[in-house]
């Protein structure tokens, strides 16, 4: 009998701490949602959000309609019957966040409507009113699955955690069983007919999903659901090696062949945040040890993807089409979320993420004279306002500066190089990796931008902001190879694939590098345009290189599409000659041997080297466009912009090539300099293989487009591989790096000789087996399962073995 009672008394116990735990969790998701004010802000940022704040509740409010019998609530969100019924359903996603952001005025202090009792009572209307007609427990769902699964319910339990007991019990039961109806499982996906599919949800998906079983548990006081929340997110923890999430390189998948860290991704990582504040904070912890991937993902996955606070645009995916979403505002929002993930990180994990984040902060210009100011589509909240200011008023924390190097993501086939006051980042595709996305009539001219997108970042913060992507032409954006081919509206949620599967590259040490893609467009755009595209990363330069390019149409390769700010004058010169500077002006000059391009503000200028003499076509050309005709939800005004483009023509081509050499920040004078002696040279470039050196780096790489082909440095043979490979060398001293990779990702090993001899090894991946020494170095290395990745090794050179010249150029 007594051992009886204990446990009953334990039981009660546990029940009472959960149901503390329960209310414990709900107030700290409200403090969230409304920064926990409880006096004035005497911040003019937070000042003016909590203005803003009341004046959007306010005007939700004035044309609100309250009458029972309406068909709507707002007249501009009631077209239930949308002839496309995505739109409709986004029409319930769209009232409910609209009563979120009442509610969050409600529940906030110094709003202007803090417990006003209109609101309240309208809100608790807009409540009932839904859930009566469009979202409740038994319905039959239409549209896209996000908007009841994710989109619908996240902002419906935001109300009711703000509203709190203004909720009466029976609206609050129905409004939660709406939402266990749609989201009975985190883990999978409820289909119209209210059966779970097949396969797991996964990367931001499952997480927002997850968020959404979380708050439901909290709100119906339901233990089961709460740990059924907290554990579905392990799932979501470990390195996949296929289909959705993050892997181990710190790519970002999203929808199965999607480069997607800059949107899908940022919601995860916000989530992640989220979750891991509120499961730590309450009588459920996470407490998989996987956690701490979190951190290692913040470090490799998101921090080397922002450039002077912008993600870049590569790895967005169609959200670029989003007028509401530019690079600059989705880094802020990245900003925020690393903000509010050191709070739960490790002591050296903090510090490095708030020294990244006040780096940004202090070099972000785009956003006006302050970095809270603007609020814009992806504005911070409170919450995140409070965060991000403290990280800013801490004498502790000491900026980042960007750091220099280079960075492959071979999982989604992205790269991203910088160097002093750029950042440059690389967007290709391949059998695995889609060259665009289009789906939810978003993205409708996305063809070429993983086509060899090239995105030149510096001082120029706006270059890709305002209208950008409503006006840019679209089928010549800089790097790219193109034939115009693309046209007609995109098949929806298609896999864009490259039949080539040579796609990525190898880098040494994080400081130099290779890249590379064989290309066809066959299954993109359907035109037969294929070759070879090559990049070689050294230091603060790229030489872009192109060969057995072949194409039934007039082709050409984009050196630059630049934005142009003011009058749209910029000065360009060829060979030291002033280029016509009107605008609607063409030109083509033949045989130039560099390029020029002031910037639209200081330190943005660029320069070019073309070590094959070549033929250049300019122009410059107002643009115009809508963000309607990339977007079909958004704003047809007219919109327009001023471009100045810089292209290689190869016009109908068999076996076409190119060469240029890009100098981020130089000036003329730099760029004639350099090009009349450069330390850069092109080894080799054609169908089988493409090759450069830098002899003041001392840098050697190739892109062997096929095993067997020999590649030379100054006409001397240096080294082969059996199959297709991407090398990158350096002697420094005697000594010798390498790093080798598999691009194709579909080796079981390469066998790389390298004609000279070595001493010894020094250093060696275990990848690396050393099958010879002399007369010549052989290696064999295993890539089967590699994924891509550099897979690097050191030797000592043989007594007189060398590579380079012994006296480099400076």
């Amino acid at each position: 009998m007594r051992r009886r009672l204990l446990a009953a008394i334990a039981v009660a116990a546990c029940c009472a701490a959960r149901a503390d735990g329960f209310d414990q969790m709900r107030a700290a998701w409200q403090l969230r949602l409304t920064g926990g004010l409880s006096q004035p802000a005497s911040d003019p940022h937070i000042a003016g959000a909590l203005e803003l704040l009341g004046k959007q509740a306010r005007e939700q409010l004035g044309r609100m309609n309250l009458d029972p019998a309406a068909s709507a609530l707002w007249p501009d969100a009631g077209d239930w019957n949308n002839a496309y019924p995505i739109f409709a359903s986004a029409n319930v996603t769209r009232n409910y966040a609209r009563l979120a952001l009442m509610a969050r005025a409600y529940a906030t202090r110094g709003s202007g409507l803090y417990q006003d009792q209109a609101l309240r009572d309208a809100v608790l209307h807009g409540l009932d009113w839904m859930d009566r007609h469009h979202y409740h427990a038994g319905q039959v769902y239409y549209g896209n699955w996000w908007d009841w699964q994710i989109g619908t319910p996240l902002r419906l339990l935001d109300t009711l955690v703000l509203m709190d007991d203004a909720v009466p019990a029976e609206l609050r039961s129905r409004c939660l069983a709406a939402v266990d109806h749609f989201v009975p499982e985190a883990d999978r996906k409820r289909t119209p007919q209210g059966t779970l599919a097949p396969g797991q949800e996964g990367g931001a998906n499952l997480l927002d999903k997850v968020l959404v079983v979380a708050l439901s548990g909290v709100l119906g006081k339901s233990a089961a659901r709460v740990e059924a929340a907290r554990d579905a997110i392990s799932p979501a923890l470990p390195y996949v090696r296929s289909g959705d999430g993050f892997y181990a390189d710190g790519s970002f998948i999203q929808h199965f062949t999607v480069a997607y860290t800059g949107n899908y991704g940022v919601v995860a990582l916000e989530d992640m945040a989220r979750l891991i504040s509120l499961f730590n904070a309450s009588a459920w912890p996470v407490r998989d040890p996987l956690v701490a991937n979190v951190y290692r993902w913040a470090r490799e996955a998101y921090v080397p993807l922002v450039y002077d606070g912008a993600m870049v645009n590569g790895v967005r995916g169609r959200k670029i089409s989003a007028a509401g979403q530019t690079d600059h505002g989705v880094g802020r929002s990245v900003a925020a979320a690393l903000a509010d993930l050191a709070q739960s990180a490790p002591a050296e994990d903090a510090r490095f993420l708030r020294s990244a984040v006040k780096g940004w902060m202090q070099r972000d210009r785009s956003f006006g004279a302050s970095y809270l100011g603007a609020p814009g589509d992806r504005a911070p909240t409170i919450h995140d306002m409070r965060l991000l200011q403290e990280i800013a008023l801490d004498p502790g924390i000491v900026a980042a500066p960007e750091p220099a190097g280079v960075r492959l993501y071979p999982s989604m086939d992205r790269a991203i190089m910088r160097g002093p006051g750029f950042g440059l980042a690389f967007s290709l595709f391949s059998p695995r990796i889609s060259a665009f996305e289009y789906g939810n009539r978003e993205n409708a001219r996305g063809w070429w931008t993983g086509a060899g997108m090239l995105s030149l970042y510096g001082a120029d913060q706006g270059q890709f902001g305002g209208n950008y992507w409503a006006t840019i032409d679209a089928q010549r954006l800089p790097g790219t190879t193109t034939d115009h081919s693309a046209g007609g509206k995109p098949r929806e949620w298609f896999h864009y694939a490259n039949s080539e599967s040579w796609s990525g590259g190898a880098s040494l040490r994080g400081q130099y590098g290779v890249l590379g893609m064989a290309f066809s467009m066959k299954a993109v755009t359907g035109s037969d345009l294929a070759g070879k595209k090559s990049w070689f990363l050294m230091g603060d330069k790229v030489l872009a290189l192109g060969g057995g390019i072949r194409a039934s149409r007039p082709a050409e390769t984009i050196v630059e599409n630049l934005k142009l700010e003011g009058t749209g004058r910029n000065a360009v010169r060829i060979d030291g000659r002033p280029v016509a500077a009107a605008p609607g002006s063409q030109e083509v000059i033949a045989g130039a041997g560099w390029a020029h391009i002031a910037g639209n503000v200081p330190g943005a200028d660029a320069g070019y080297c073309f070590p094959v003499r070549s033929t250049l076509a300019v122009l410059r050309e107002e643009r115009s466009g809508s963000w309607s005709e990339i977007h079909e939800a958004q704003s047809r005004a007219v919109v327009r912009d001023r471009y100045l483009s810089i292209a290689l023509p190869h016009g109908v081509a068999q076996n076409a090539s190119y060469s240029y050499l890009l100098m981020p920040g130089a000036s003329a004078e730099t760029t004639a300099a350099y090009c009349a002696q450069p330390a850069i040279a092109v080894e080799a470039n054609s169908d089988a293989a493409a090759a450069a050196s830098d002899r003041g780096l001392r840098v050697y790489a190739a892109a062997l487009w096929q095993g067997g082909e020999t590649v030379a440095i100054g006409g001397q043979p240096l080294l082969r591989t059996d199959v297709p490979a991407a090398v990158v060398l350096r002697e420094q001293g005697g000594r010798l790096e390498l790093s080798v990779s598999d691009p194709t990702q579909g080796a079981d090993s390469i066998v790389l000789d390298l004609l000279r001899p070595v001493a010894s090894a020094l250093t060696l991946d275990p990848a690396i087996e050393v099958l010879q020494t002399r007369p010549t170095l052989r290696l064999r290395v295993r890539v089967a399962g590699a994924a891509g990745r550099s897979v690097e090794g050191s030797f000592q050179l043989a007594d007189g073995a060398v590579v380079f010249a012994a006296n480099p150029v400076k």
